[in-house]
């Protein structure tokens, strides 16, 4: 029996290219997760400034008045209190920041904003319209 030895296995050329190939896959696998991510998070942070209006008009038929809130999901989920020390179910969760001033001497209106902190998606809100929008975030929005 003859033993034949032949050119058998992957040149040096075909396993740099899929090499290569893997890499390239992987970058853009890595890029579309963390687009998903920011994305996810701004929708998190749209979320909290809606919940956070809904408790603010709550108060408000209580209280004949708004008042200002400031909460940080920093590393932990933080929540939003009234200023009479009652948690409300706005839940601002780790990286969302959420903001609320009132209007006036009176405290008849609010306006309030929240962000994920890596993303470049401002979401503001405003009693008066009722509405919320969506603005690119500039770097003062972030202080």
């Amino acid at each position: 029996m003859k033993l034949r030895r032949g050119n058998a296995g992957f040149t040096l050329l075909e396993m740099t290219t899929v090499i290569l190939i893997i890499v390239v896959l992987a970058v853009i696998y890595f890029l579309e997760i963390d687009s998903y991510r920011e994305r996810r998070m701004s929708e998190l942070a749209a979320k909290t400034l809606m919940m956070a209006a809904k408790a603010q008009e709550e108060f408000f038929a209580r209280e004949h008045r708004y008042f200002d809130a400031e909460i940080s999901g920093s590393g932990l989920n933080s929540t939003l209190t009234t200023p009479n020390g009652i948690k409300t179910p706005v839940v601002a969760p780790a990286g969302v920041v959420l903001n609320i001033k009132t209007k006036g001497f009176e405290k008849r209106a609010f306006s309030g904003n929240a962000y994920y902190k890596g993303s470049k998606i401002l979401h503001k809100y405003d009693s008066e319209t009722g509405k919320i929008t969506t603005v690119p975030r500039s770097q003062e929005d972030s202080e």
